[in-house]
């Protein structure tokens, strides 16, 4: 999670009434703008800096909204993608009984194993073991087996998504442009 925070103390204090008026309005119109950056951002980077992400992975940022009179936002990323993400963004060891693809696998071009939602065998010729996955191919006269995905105990990730740099970054260029955008709006609309 991520969330922005204005202090507007220096910026209100050579403001009239009626602008000042305005400040919170103005305030919420520029953290919502800033989110919607931050989320931006995050997607094109994610793209970049993670190898072929599915869409559900780069849709994976919500946003909270700030309300003038609740004058903070924040960008969340949603329960299901955390789950994974977070071992790209913080780092970390996995623990667990653990899939992982050998050379043998068939990916799909996201470099994941398709239609593995419910579990990790996929069809009639595949089995599983305590080493992993199994595959027969030949037929009764050859038969063989391939491994397809073997079983891991730990996996230990390094950071390779740098969600909070990314978001702090936007939000330090990009806030006070919003702000002043957002109070020559509120004040040419102010009664």
């Amino acid at each position: 999670m991520f969330n922005i925070k204005g202090d507007l103390k220096p910026i209100t204090k050579h403001l009239t009434k009626v602008q000042k008026k305005q400040i919170p309005f103005a305030s919420a119109a520029a953290i919502n703008e800033t989110l919607k950056q931050v989320v931006k951002a995050e997607q094109m980077q994610i793209t970049k800096r993670l190898d072929r992400p599915t869409p559900f992975t780069v849709k994976a940022f919500k946003i909270r909204y700030a309300k003038k009179h609740a004058l903070h936002g924040e960008v969340i990323i949603k329960p299901a993608q955390w789950k994974y993400l977070k071992y790209q963004i913080e780092g970390g060891t996995r623990t667990g009984k653990i899939g992982v693809p050998t050379a043998n696998a068939k990916l799909n071009k996201y470099g994941n194993l398709p239609g593995r939602r419910k579990g990790l065998i996929r069809g009639k010729k595949q089995y599983m073991n305590d080493k992993g996955v199994w595959e027969r191919s030949g037929g009764k006269k050859n038969p063989r087996s391939k491994l397809v995905v073997a079983f891991a105990s730990s996996v230990t990730y390094t950071k390779r998504f740098p969600f909070y740099k990314i978001a702090d970054g936007v939000a330090r260029s990009q806030f006070q442009k919003n702000f002043q955008r957002s109070i020559k709006r509120a004040i040419a609309s102010a009664r």
